[in-house]
């Protein structure tokens, strides 16, 4: 229980010493504008950000994870002595206090994958298609759930067919929404998962990010109980499949270490429930140091860290605030950009080039003939083919500091009189 809050506090410690996360501004532009899906997730983030909050939110789903976690051990026949090893276990991954703290589609997703397993233990075919229904509701990985389902209930097909048709009933929203547009989030989600551009180095990339998202001690410690250690298959499956789908995904494009976090939580529950406590004490102990050291790091970074991704994506964002003196629509080349230039502005703002986003699903801000516009971005100026749209392109006079230069060196032009 200790373990558990001080991990919980070292989230609150981080929700509140650091800018807010690209990914999360860019989900709270969806919470102002709800629909039944988005281009690149399902809806469920979105609806959470406008109910909850952006990090109350993902705190809050971080702790019913934890007690999915708790839950899940007891459902399997552990003592509460074990069940507070799992959530421990779990609890200090880096995964899980990243996770935790953060407001992506993980949260709500690996709340639900946890309860999911609950139900399932439990033999309630009704409520494991409700959670699994609401795991798709978060993030398409949640369609992994459906061979734990299947394992479970595949002596009672009955189970199994009306656990399936309820979490298509809940999964709904998202495939109406693609039905609706091309299938633009499966098409995506497919390509940015298996689209190419890997190889032996993206997967080798994951193979480290797992031991950075798990934890040395803990990664291994698994490893061995999934050799020698006994549990029940639905655990050992829902343990592996992630690492497996994901571990093949890396191979074909580059991923994102956090995919696999849902293999985390079961594999807490396996650990928790073998014999070997200094083994776990080790493992816990390890991944606190890393929690503490992590926190402390993207809190208060020192100068010689400012160039790291991790630092720059929490930090220096709070700077487009002056963009808000300009009193016109913003652009940018990245939909990141553009939602947390709206989030410390209030400026609406759209994207011109990058990668297809959200924004190019909706009506960009209006900009009528006459009107002026701000570009901002990081390095470049405008691109010509913008410029050539308004009569004149400005560069404004936008100060930064030796940190700001390193963290992100904005520019800014001010685009006068759009053309006809």
């Amino acid at each position: 229980m200790i373990c558990a809050m001080l991990c919980v506090a070292a989230r609150v410690a981080l929700a509140l010493g650091t800018e807010t996360y690209p990914d999360e501004a860019y989900y709270w532009t969806w919470s102002k504008q709800l629909q039944l899906a988005y281009f690149d997730h399902p809806a469920l983030i979105a609806w959470s950000i406008a109910l909850l909050g952006v990090r109350t939110g993902a705190i809050l789903w971080g702790l019913a994870t934890l007690g999915g976690v708790f839950a899940l051990t007891r459902a399997l026949g552990g003592e509460k002595d074990t069940a507070w090893w799992a959530t421990a276990l779990y609890a200090s991954t880096p995964a899980a206090n990243l996770l935790g703290t953060f407001a992506t589609p993980d949260a709500p997703l690996l709340a639900f994958w946890v309860w999911t397993l609950v139900a399932l233990v439990q033999q309630r075919p009704v409520a494991t298609g409700l959670l699994w229904g609401l795991a798709m509701l978060s993030k398409y990985n949640g369609l992994l759930l459906g061979l734990p389902v299947l394992i479970v209930f595949w002596r009672t097909p009955k189970r199994f067919v009306v656990a399936t048709l309820i979490a298509l009933a809940v999964t709904s929203p998202t495939i109406l929404w693609n039905a609706q547009h091309d299938w633009e989030g499966f098409r995506f989600q497919f390509a940015h998962g298996l689209g190419g551009g890997g190889g032996l180095h993206t997967f080798l990339e994951f193979l480290g990010g797992q031991f950075g998202i798990a934890g040395p001690v803990f990664l291994l410690l698994t490893l061995f109980w999934l050799a020698r250690g006994q549990a029940p298959v639905v655990l050992k499956v829902a343990t592996v499949l992630p690492v497996l789908f994901f571990g093949y995904a890396s191979l074909k494009a580059r991923g994102e270490a956090n995919w696999t976090a849902a293999a985390w939580l079961s594999a807490s529950v396996g650990v928790a429930m073998t014999p070997w406590t200094r083994a776990q004490w080790a493992a816990v102990g390890t991944n606190l140091v890393i929690v503490a050291a992590g926190a402390v790091v993207l809190i208060a970074p020192p100068k010689a860290l400012w160039a790291v991704p991790s630092v720059q994506k929490l930090h220096g964002w709070s700077l487009l605030a002056r963009a808000a003196e300009q009193k016109v629509p913003i652009i940018t080349n990245r939909y990141q950009l553009s939602a947390l230039a709206t989030w410390y502005s209030g400026l609406p703002a759209t994207t011109f080039g990058g990668r297809r986003s959200q924004y190019d699903l909706w009506e960009p801000p209006a900009i009528p003939p006459g009107t002026d516009a701000l570009w901002i971005a990081e390095w470049e100026g405008p691109p010509a083919e913008l410029v050539a749209q308004y009569e004149t392109s400005t560069q404004i006079d936008w100060p930064l500091d030796e940190k700001q230069k390193v963290l992100h060196p904005f520019l800014a032009f001010r685009l006068g009189s759009k053309r006809r």
